[in-house]
């Protein structure tokens, strides 16, 4: 049972628009009026046991104000007391969906409304809030991630006689694939490259099924191509290029990751865990903000910045 100085966890998205009929770089904010507490907030809620921080935040954006969205740069996240015990909300940008339909009005969220920057920071009802919207503005709204994954669990080399290439996930890696399907599904994703390695392509194909996507097997991501390589590894102009291009996955082994996030002008800090990622969001190329997240282990958080 969760303890009581645990806190309570929670997800949601500073909401933007291009203003209508404005000049270019004037947006629009979205606040949400809450009749129990009669006041104006930004589109948030907590977290359902084991769901993760991000897929949080889609469903509670879409459930306050009807926009299905995917999710930009991470931003700072609120701690403070509510009722209580102590409160974690986790914060992303996330830009509005231009074929949502108005969301009627109910005892949760009865008005929800599009405002002008300067104008929703003053109505916001709670200074965090508009310090976060404050905060979000100074940096580009609109970015691209890039995702860095390690596959998830593979059968371990003692145990498989076969080329290791060949080497497929366990059981625990297969039950993790569709809770790590439903994450990146909240980036808006639309390439999927992968290792050649069966583990690699088994560990993004389900996502890339359900999103309609292609893998595009690449064998210089492969722990093999560090063998057969000479001088400068391939990986690195593949990153780049990702860079100059649209959303994207990545899925490759330990020994290459690091290569990954040097070529995209990044620290690559600790090793990630297998079925862990990071997210580079990047602006024209230049990353502008970097999010690691853990694979779903019970008894921990599953985002590493909390």
């Amino acid at each position: 049972m969760m303890a009581r100085r645990d806190p309570v966890l929670a997800a949601g998205a500073v909401l933007w628009r291009t203003q209508e009929g404005a000049p270019e770089g004037r947006v629009e904010i979205c606040l949400v009026h809450r009749p129990k507490y009669d006041d104006w907030s930004l589109p948030k809620g907590k977290a359902d046991p084991g769901e993760h921080l991000m897929t949080c935040a889609v469903r509670e954006v879409f459930e306050e104000t009807g926009h299905r969205v995917a999710l930009g740069r991470p931003l700072p996240s609120q701690h403070y007391v509510a009722a209580g015990r102590p409160k974690v909300v986790r914060y992303w940008l996330a830009e509005a969906d231009p074929q949502a339909a108005p969301r009627l009005p109910d005892h949760e969220v009865d008005d929800v409304v599009f405002l002008p920057a300067g104008e929703a920071v003053r109505r916001l009802s709670y200074e965090r809030d508009a310090e976060l919207v404050r905060t979000a503005l100074r940096g580009p709204l609109r970015t691209t991630p890039l995702v860095l994954l390690r596959h998830v669990k593979a059968v371990s080399r003692s145990d498989w006689a076969g080329p290791d290439i060949e080497r497929p996930l366990d059981a625990a890696g297969v039950a993790d694939l569709e809770a790590l399907g439903e994450v990146l599904g909240t980036l808006g994703l639309r390439r999927v490259l992968s290792s050649d390695s069966v583990r690699c392509a088994e560990t993004v194909r389900p996502f890339a099924r359900k999103q309609g996507l292609v893998v595009e097997l690449e064998p210089h991501l492969s722990e093999e191509s560090l063998r057969a390589v000479d001088g400068r590894h391939p990986a690195v102009a593949i990153l780049r290029t990702l860079l100059r291009d649209d959303a994207a996955l990545v899925c490759s082994h330990r020994p290459i990751l690091p290569m990954l996030f040097e070529a995209a002008g990044t620290d690559p800090g600790d090793d990630l865990e297998p079925g862990g990622f990071a997210v580079l969001h990047h602006d024209h190329g230049h990353v502008t903000a970097i999010e690691r997240h853990l694979p779903r282990v019970a008894g921990r958080p599953p985002v590493t910045d909390l």
